[in-house]
């Protein structure tokens, strides 16, 4: 019996990751050194792309979060303050549990107080950074040795955060396409209502996913910490709309309902190989901002024109 082929959305991304690659690596053979990819390119994306993980499987529920840059930087700090006090140890685990309770405060007041995700987040983003600013007192927070192990340890010449982000995907690929909790996700994202009569505890769900998102921002912040050696409490401000920008490329639909993992990988991989790229073929930042954007629409109008070929060919299927 033979397989047939499906051109998903998928493919489509990963041709756009190929043809971009190989044009940057034509342009400059410097692209293809493995120094460079796997200690400037791939490492540059990994907070983010941690990041957008979590959001990801918050986004198929119809949620949202852009708050994940201040929790980032919030637990970063913090744990940086109580590490210079009490050592790496203490330090670790008080960057983890802010983290986690800055996802289970947005979670509580989405699923129980009933706040749009939207408003919740936009007003905790600015919340967490005005905490982070206070706890500071405006200045910066250095590294400590766990942070800095994180942010700089290699093994076999390859950055430790890289094993940590390639656990994740797996593990959050697993939860999405696996789990009962996977689809329960989608339910919820396609008829919240209908998933709720089927007996499903909503509320909970959304809870633990954006606790994940939280715990997951703890992680990342602990790596960009000590990746940079110190950090700032408005350090995360932009990395919200980045974020959710690798969601939407990666063929999620804001709208809840639809995605998965493997696009927001891809996804990632493409905006890594773009900031890389385009720094090391020195275009201007002005110029990138707008091949970023010009990235994100090709791959928007691909995402419809491949799901409407899909519906087209399902319609066929079912008349024959």
């Amino acid at each position: 019996m033979k397989l047939k082929f499906r051109f998903t959305f998928n493919w489509a991304l990963l041709i756009i990751l190929v043809a971009l690659f190989a044009a940057i690596a034509g342009l400059n053979p410097v692209f293809l050194s493995f120094d460079y990819l796997i200690g400037v390119m791939l490492r540059n994306i990994v907070e983010i792309g941690m990041m957008a993980l979590a959001v990801t499987l918050i986004i198929i529920t119809g949620g949202i979060d852009l708050s994940v840059g201040s929790t980032m930087v919030l637990s970063a700090m913090v744990g940086g303050i109580v590490a210079a006090r009490g050592g790496s140890v203490a330090g670790v685990v008080t960057a983890l549990l802010v983290g986690s309770a800055c996802g289970l405060f947005n979670g509580f007041l989405i699923a129980k107080i009933k706040i749009s995700p939207l408003v919740t987040t936009l007003a905790t983003m600015y919340l967490y950074m005005g905490l982070a600013r206070s706890f500071s007192k405006g200045r910066s927070v250095y590294a400590y040795p766990a942070s800095e192990w994180l942010g700089t340890k290699e093994i076999a010449g390859i950055p430790v955060q890289l094993f940590i982000y390639a656990f994740l995907a797996v593990l959050f690929w697993f939860i999405l396409a696996k789990t009962t909790v996977g689809r329960k996700l989608f339910g919820i994202g396609l008829n919240e209502h209908s998933t709720i009569y089927s007996g499903v505890n909503t509320n909970r769900i959304k809870i633990l996913i954006y606790f994940l998102s939280g715990l997951i921002c703890a992680v990342a912040g602990l790596i960009w910490l000590g990746r940079f050696t110190s950090v700032k409490y408005d350090a995360g401000a932009s990395l919200g709309l980045k974020v959710v920008t690798i969601i939407v490329l990666g063929g999620t639909s804001i709208m809840g309902g639809v995605g998965d993992i493997k696009g927001t990988v891809l996804a990632a991989l493409i905006i890594a190989v773009l900031n890389s790229g385009l720094t090391v073929l020195s275009i201007p930042i002005t110029t990138q901002t707008i091949v970023h954007g010009l990235i994100l629409v090709i791959s928007l109008v691909t995402y419809s024109v491949v799901n409407k070929r899909m519906e087209r060919k399902q319609v066929v299927k079912l008349k024959t």
